[in-house]
C-alpha cells in the first residue's frame, strides 16, 4: 500500500514512522522544507522535532506533490490554517480511488469540520478521520496507542486496519465522523481549564470534579454541533480529553498551568494554542443558544478569559458551578411520519433542560380531532423512544390533561409550535410557556399528500 503523509511535523513524522514498520506499506512524507526532506532521506531523522531519534530506514520524504497521483492513501497532518493552501496542488494529482484520512485538528467557520471542508474542496466523498489519545513523543517510540476511526464505508475501515497492521496503533471506530472531528477541537479548551485548576488547587478531588463537569459540558456541545453523544466514550472522546487535560506533555494543559500560576498576559495572544482556542470558543459562542449556554458554566469562564479577556486568571465558585437547576421540558404532538421538522422541535426542546417528556396523541384522541395517522400510537411511541432527545413518552388522551401533566411531572417549561401561539398561555401560572417557529419546507400534511399521489 502506497501512503503519503502531507506534513512532516511531530505527529506526521511519528505516525509515518509507526506505519512504516508494516512491511506492506510504502510510506512517504510530503513536506515543504527541502532540508528536512534531505535529513529524513539521508540521515533517517527529523531532528527539528525528535532529537537523537532514528527513523525507520524504509521511511522516505519528498517535496513533490506528484507523488499523490500514485498513492492509495493520503493523510492530512498539517495545521488547519495551512490546509487551504494545499487544495489546488492536491487536486491536480488526486485519484478518485485514493482514501483521504484527516488527522489534523480544528473547526472552520460556521462549524464546518476539516473532513467536510476536504470533501467539498477536493470534490471527494472518500474522506475519513482518525483521532485519539496520542502524544507524538510516545508514538515515535512505538508505544501502544488508541485512535478512533470515523468512517462511512466498510472498505475504508478495512484499508485503515491493513495500514496499521504490525504497528502499535490500535483503533476503535464509529460512523460519526462529525463527532470525532468536533471532539478533537473542543477538548483542547477544557484541557487549558484543567491545567489552570491543577495549578491553583493541586488536588486530585478537585481535578476530577472539574474533569467530570467538563465531560458533561463537552457532551452537550457535541450534540449541539451535530455529533452523537455515544462518540464521547471512544478513544477520541474520554480518552483524548483525559490525555490532553491531565498530562504535562499537552501544550493546552501547559498553557493552563501558566495561567493558573499567574503568568498569563497579552503576549500569549500570539501563541498558536491560544489563537486556536479563541477561534473554537468564538465559533461555539456564536452557535450555542442562550438557554444552552446557561448549562455550560466552564465554557463561559473560558470565553471570559480568552475571548473577552475580562481577567488574566480563572476563578471558580464551586457552589455556583455545581448548583442543581434541574429542568424538565414537556411538549405534545401526533408525530406521525416522523420528519426533520419534528426532530428540530424535539432537539430545541431538549436543549432547554435536562429531561424531555413528550405527550403523544393516542389513536382514539386523533379520531376525536379528525386525524387519521399512518402509524399506530404504539409504533409512533417506539419511534420517539428511539431518539436520544426524548426521555419519556406519555399518552395524550384529551385536551384538558395538560395542566395535570405539567403539575404531576414537575415540568418547568412547556413547548409547542408557533401555530399554537397563545393557545396554552393558561399554563403560565404553572410553568414557563414557549412557542417555537415551525421548520419551513416540511410538514406531515404535505408528506401525506405526496404519499396519496403515489
Amino acid at each position: 500500500m502506497k501512503i503519503t503523509i502531507l506534513g512532516g511535523g511531530s505527529f506526521g513524522t511519528a505516525f509515518a514512522n509507526q506505519i512504516s514498520f508494516n512491511p506492506h506499506n510504502e510510506v512517504t512524507i510530503l513536506l515543504r522544507d527541502t532540508e528536512v526532506r534531505d535529513e529524513i532521506n539521508n540521515k533517517h531523522s527529523n531532528s527539528k522535532y525528535f532529537l537523537n531519534k532514528d527513523l525507520n530506514k524504509s521511511l522516505k520524504a519528498t517535496t513533490d506533490y506528484s507523488i499523490i497521483s500514485d498513492s492509495d492513501v493520503l493523510i492530512y497532518s498539517i495545521p488547519a490554517n495551512s490546509i487551504e493552501n494545499t487544495i489546488e496542488k492536491v487536486k491536480k494529482h488526486l485519484k478518485d480511488s485514493t482514501l483521504i484520512i484527516n488527522v489534523s485538528k480544528g473547526i472552520f467557520d460556521e462549524g464546518k469540520t476539516i473532513v467536510e471542508y476536504l470533501q467539498e474542496s477536493l470534490e471527494s466523498q472518500n474522506v475519513i478521520t482518525l483521532k485519539g489519545a496520542s502524544f507524538s513523543a510516545e508514538m515515535i517510540n512505538r508505544i501502544p496507542t488508541l485512535l478512533t476511526v470515523g468512517f462511512t464505508l466498510k472498505k475504508q475501515l478495512e484499508t485503515v486496519d491493513k495500514m496499521l497492521d504490525n504497528t502499535n496503533i490500535f483503533t476503535d471506530y464509529t460512523t460519526d465522523i462529525k463527532g470525532v472531528e468536533i471532539l478533537s477541537a473542543v477538548k483542547n479548551i477544557y484541557a487549558i481549564l484543567l491545567g489552570n485548576i491543577d495549578a491553583k488547587y493541586n488536588s486530585a478531588n478537585t481535578r476530577f470534579l472539574i474533569l467530570t463537569k467538563a465531560i458533561s459540558e463537552i457532551k452537550i456541545i457535541l450534540r449541539k454541533l451535530g455529533g452523537r453523544e455515544e462518540t464521547i466514550f471512544l478513544g477520541c472522546g474520554v480518552g483524548d480529553i483525559s490525555l490532553t487535560s491531565l498530562n504535562d506533555l499537552s501544550r493546552n494543559r501547559t498553557l493552563g498551568l501558566l495561567i493558573g500560576k499567574g503568568f498569563y498576559n497579552s503576549s500569549f495572544n500570539e501563541n498558536s494554542v491560544v489563537l486556536e482556542g479563541i477561534k473554537t470558543l468564538k465559533l461555539i459562542d456564536s452557535i450555542i443558544t442562550d438557554d444552552l449556554q446557561k448549562r455550560l458554566p466552564l465554557l463561559n469562564k473560558m470565553i471570559d478569559l480568552l475571548v473577552l479577556q475580562k481577567k488574566q486568571t480563572l476563578s471558580l465558585n464551586f457552589k455556583e458551578l455545581l448548583s442543581k437547576d434541574y429542568t424538565t421540558v414537556i411538549t405534545y404532538g401526533t408525530f406521525d411520519l416522523l420528519h426533520f421538522g419534528h426532530l428540530e422541535i424535539l432537539r430545541r426542546a431538549k436543549d432547554l433542560g435536562d429531561r424531555l417528556i413528550v405527550g403523544l396523541s393516542t389513536d382514539e384522541f386523533n379520531l376525536e380531532k379528525g386525524k387519521v395517522c399512518e402509524f399506530s400510537y404504539e409504533r409512533r411511541k417506539q419511534f420517539l423512544e428511539s431518539l436520544s432527545y426524548v426521555d419519556l413518552v406519555i399518552p395524550e388522551s384529551n385536551w384538558e390533561q395538560k395542566t395535570n401533566d405539567v403539575i404531576s411531572n414537575d415540568a418547568d417549561i412547556f413547548v409547542m409550535g408557533s401555530d399554537w401561539e397563545g393557545k396554552f398561555d393558561f399554563l403560565k401560572e404553572h410553568c414557563e410557556v414557549r412557542y417555537f417557529p415551525r421548520t419551513k419546507g416540511v410538514s406531515t400534511t404535505e408528506l401525506k399528500k405526496i404519499i396519496k399521489k403515489q
